[in-house]
């Protein structure tokens, strides 16, 4: 008898993926450990295990597709070593998943949940917002649904908590809407031609900034040769996120140079000891540590708005994500308690994850947590340029290329210094110019006097 095996929980919050690898063929034998399909979500590749032992008898994805948790991926005819019992719960046929289990939360229990995320008044918004919708018969920009489609009010829709928040921002009523997935469940994408409608009305940037109305482009082949290529999920993934910061949060840039000829005299004279130990003395690690440092005197710049509520959420913890150039795109792996270790911990780390970050072998737990991220492209080339905030943080660090430059010093002389150019962009909602500009004074000052601030100056 074959087994289903469908796609487990890859994370907290992570509800599908798209399928980036094929690591199986129809007729392969298989352990319980085997990989099957690598999945890539939240920007890190995961491989999903068999889970059962058996003979795959049919492939029921492609690279390419996206698949949420819970979906089939193939069918195995079991055999040799028994599945782990959580594993076959998880892979027993679909006629059986229409039956409430106390492991899986059934549309009757997520219900509830997502009642209670919406207060009276976003109700009242939302009645009041929907009422303004055209009829469920009418395109308008969205999909054309039945009238007899429509469930009523108080009838259980089959959708999760984010579908739920975005309707909630639309002022949609998910009653006019088809869902595609297994029983009628809503999708994300399902909403998409919602969006659509609702930017076209508006002219502008969805709830939460996760859709903008697009361009309509020309006909370029009139002009010469084109190719087309599809767009990669990393880099969907990039584009939404950086489209979603920009048009929600109201960035400030503030630039500054730091002269760090003193500095770098500090890491030439310990990048061979640190070299042995394993580590690499680079200056994105004074970066991380003097970050660290005017984090803990300004948590204005440590913190995350929570919009809903009303709320700052201030962290007394310091993780700092630092941005990785990987041939698939920019990805931002954190390193957590940059304040508790020391430099030489911190080298070692960062040159192990970002190893791990550009062979694609990072985990869902490695991007997350971030409050706050440095992105230096002085390996690169370049001076100032203006990073995107990466949300829900509310500030950034950019370095440039360090060079000679003539300076004075305190006698009147023209000497050359190491100058760094630097930027910080922080989010206005939360942090004021005057704040901005001393968090970044403070900053350029510890970078230049690095002995001292161990030292307590």
């Amino acid at each position: 008898m074959a087994t289903e095996v469908k796609l487990p929980e890859l994370a907290e919050g992570i509800e599908k993926g798209e399928v980036v690898a094929l690591m199986v063929k129809e007729g392969d034998t298989v352990d319980a450990d085997t990989p099957l399909i690598e999945v890539e979500s939240d920007k890190a590749t995961l491989p999903v295990p068999a889970g059962v032992a058996g003979k795959i008898t049919k492939i029921l994805v492609k690279t390419g597709q996206k698949i949420a948790v819970g979906e089939t991926i193939l069918e195995v005819e079991e055999g040799g070593a028994a599945a782990p019992a959580e594993t076959k719960e998880k892979s027993k046929p679909a006629k059986e998943e229409s039956k409430p289990s106390k492991e899986e939360p059934t549309v009757d229990q997520e219900q509830p949940e997502a009642a209670e995320e919406e207060t009276q008044d976003q109700k009242q918004e939302r009645i009041g917002r929907t009422a303004e919708e055209p009829d469920a018969t009418k395109t308008d920009g969205q999909r054309p649904v039945p009238a007899s489609h429509s469930r009523k009010a108080d009838e259980l829709i089959p959708a999760g908590p984010t579908v739920r928040r975005i309707a909630r921002e639309l002022g949609l009523d998910l009653g006019i809407v088809q869902g595609s997935g297994r029983n009628g469940r809503i999708s994300v994408e399902d909403l998409d031609p919602y969006i659509k409608g609702y930017v076209a009305k508006r002219g502008g940037a969805v709830g939460g900034g996760v859709a903008v109305a697009p361009i309509e482009l020309p006909d370029f082949s009139k002009f010469g040769p084109i190719r087309k290529e599809k767009v990669e999920s990393l880099r969907r993934k990039i584009a939404e996120k950086m489209t979603q910061s920009w048009t929600t949060v109201p960035h400030v840039h503030q630039f500054a140079d730091a002269d760090i000829t003193d500095l770098l005299q500090l890491m030439k004279r310990y990048k061979d000891r640190v070299k042995e130990q394993g580590g690499a003395l680079t200056f994105t690690v004074f970066a991380l540590k003097a970050a660290a440092l005017v984090l803990k005197e300004f948590p204005q710049f440590n913190c995350s708005y929570d919009v809903a509520s009303q709320q700052i959420i201030y962290k007394d913890y310091i993780h700092v994500g630092v941005a990785v150039d990987t041939p698939s795109g920019l990805i931002v792996p954190v390193i957590r308690d940059v304040d508790k270790k020391p430099l030489l911990a911190l080298s070692k780390e960062l040159t192990e994850l970002a190893e791990k970050t550009r062979t694609r072998k990072t985990s869902i737990d490695d991007l997350r947590g971030g409050s706050f991220t440095i992105s230096n492209l002085g390996g690169i080339g370049g001076s100032y340029f203006t990073p995107i905030i990466n949300t829900p943080e509310v500030a950034i660090m950019g370095i440039g290329r360090a060079k000679k430059t003539p300076t004075y010093d305190k006698d009147g002389n023209v000497v050359a210094r190491d100058i760094c150019p630097l930027c910080i962009a922080y989010d206005h909602r939360i942090i004021d110019g005057a704040d901005g500009a001393r968090f970044t004074a403070r900053l350029v000052e510890i970078l230049e006097n690095f002995e001292g601030a161990f030292l307590g100056f």
